[in-house]
């Protein structure tokens, strides 16, 4: 059976994984921080996903962290919730009855995955009082030979090198949107010159863009971080490896 990647929408990946299927940051609502409205369907119904093993979130800002879509996959599916320390207290809020909060470079191991929470350079907070109260960070997924990197949400910084020296990272899903203004966001998001860049720094044999085109967060077009993203590719010859994905298209490696 391959190992696919399918892009849900934004940050919401379903990661098919050694026969483990594992969906990232599930957002399904139809709006985040009750004002910025979607603009794109999921590319996969929440009813059509298939038996979901485990659930990874990155940090708990609004369109990362949906209460309400964790109350329908907690009902409808039995899996696992992994998040960094602090955010767990959601998954216990919503039900789950498997939660485990992880430090940076800790790892947990179930069902033939290990799992490995690693650094992101953002915040977390759902409230002005609740600021960098609970850690953010991104995942690291090993099954046998095969090695995915979701980043949830981060800026540009010196860890991606030490992802390079711990693990061979197949694939890296890296944000490339919401990065305009840039004095606003240059600190906490990437944008597709500098996740090119930590594509490099991290080693990893391909490159598939997320947190773009599903909510308007920031002033940039829509469409302007994956045509910015595929002309630096280009012009770094890593056309190859970065492959730009639709809501619901599969990515076999």
């Amino acid at each position: 059976m391959p190992n696919t990647i399918t892009p849900v929408n934004h940050a919401t990946i379903l990661l098919s994984l050694g026969g483990v299927n594992i969906l990232t940051d599930p957002v399904y609502s139809f709006s985040v921080s009750y004002f910025l409205p979607r603009l794109q369907k999921p590319g996969i119904r929440l009813e059509d996903l298939p038996p979901i093993d485990l659930i990874l979130i990155s940090h708990n800002h609004y369109d990362h962290l949906n209460l309400k879509t964790l109350r329908r996959l907690r009902k409808n599916h039995s899996p696992i919730f992994i998040a960094p320390r602090g955010v767990g207290r959601y998954g216990r809020r919503t039900g789950f009855s498997n939660v485990r909060d992880l430090e940076w470079w800790e790892d947990m191991e179930t069902n033939g995955i290990r799992v490995t929470c690693v650094p992101a350079k953002h915040f977390s907070g759902r409230t002005p009082w609740d600021r960098n109260k609970s850690l953010f960070g991104g995942f690291v997924v090993e099954s046998g030979n095969s090695c995915v990197y979701f980043a949830g949400d981060t800026a540009y910084d010196g860890f991606f090198r030490e992802l390079a020296a711990r693990f061979q990272i197949d694939v890296a899903l890296l944000p490339i949107g919401a990065y305009k203004p840039y004095r606003w966001f240059r600190n906490i998001h990437l944008n597709p010159k500098t996740a090119i860049q930590a594509f490099e720094d991290c080693a990893a044999r391909h490159l598939i863009p997320i947190h773009w085109g599903t909510f308007k967060i920031s002033d940039e077009p829509m469409d302007e971080p994956p045509r910015w993203l595929l002309e630096e590719a280009r012009r770094k010859g890593l056309s190859e490896t970065v492959h730009v994905l639709k809501n619901g298209e599969k990515f076999e490696f």
